[in-house]
């Protein structure tokens, strides 16, 4: 094992959390160029537990009521399915990126664009999975009836959509740090699939 594989294995995720907020491109340009990144698993089952947290949102929002209706449950839907959903979430948003990188001019490996699509996603998944545990102490039960208060839900929903625009920028900075592609271009292709992605999601909302 050489200097640099031994210290991979030696950050956290607690690590990777800290240097993905403090200093992206820093962290990008150390940690996001070798063959495997620090705590990749566990980032990530992270990546999916918020994909699953997210669909069991939207699912209220269609149905008008949750499939589970406890945090025991909840937590075990949102642990158990996390891994497989990350998985394939990982390998098929993080190659469509690596599509976009591409077409914005940039270059090299398919994988440093699931690194730097994984890594930017870190400030939602944190955020996102820290309000579900904050709705579970603060809420209880009654949470999964949809007794919540609008204005704390409004609160977080402007904090979600902030973060969410902080890690489409770190995107955005990974892909012309580490893969050279075209500012200009970069920008436009971003602004355009942020806005398509907002349409569908506001669509299956409806």
């Amino acid at each position: 094992m050489n200097d640099q594989t031994a210290e991979q294995h030696s950050v956290t995720v607690l690590d990777v959390i800290r240097g993905v907020f403090r200093n992206f491109p820093e962290f990008a340009k150390t940690h996001l160029t070798g063959a495997r990144p620090p705590a990749l698993i566990v980032t990530v089952w992270l990546l999916g537990m918020d994909a699953v947290a997210g669909a069991m949102e939207l699912e209220f929002v269609q149905r008008g009521d949750y499939i589970v209706d406890n945090w025991f449950h909840a937590w075990l839907r949102i642990m158990g399915i996390g891994i497989l959903l990350g998985t394939v979430r990982y390998w098929v948003v993080g190659t469509l990126f690596h599509g976009i990188v591409r077409l914005a001019g940039g270059h090299g490996a398919m994988r440093t664009s699931r690194y730097i699509f994984l890594y930017a996603s870190v400030p939602v998944v944190v955020v996102d999975l820290s309000f579900k545990v904050f709705q579970m102490l603060h809420y209880g039960n009654r949470y999964f009836t949809g007794q919540t208060n609008e204005i704390l839900d409004g609160i977080m929903a402007g904090i979600m959509l902030a973060v969410y625009i902080y890690s489409v920028r770190l995107c955005y900075i990974g892909m012309c740090l580490l893969m050279g592609a075209d500012r200009l271009r970069s920008v436009v292709l971003i602004v355009v699939i942020m806005l398509a992605m907002f349409g569908v999601v506001a669509a299956v909302a409806m």
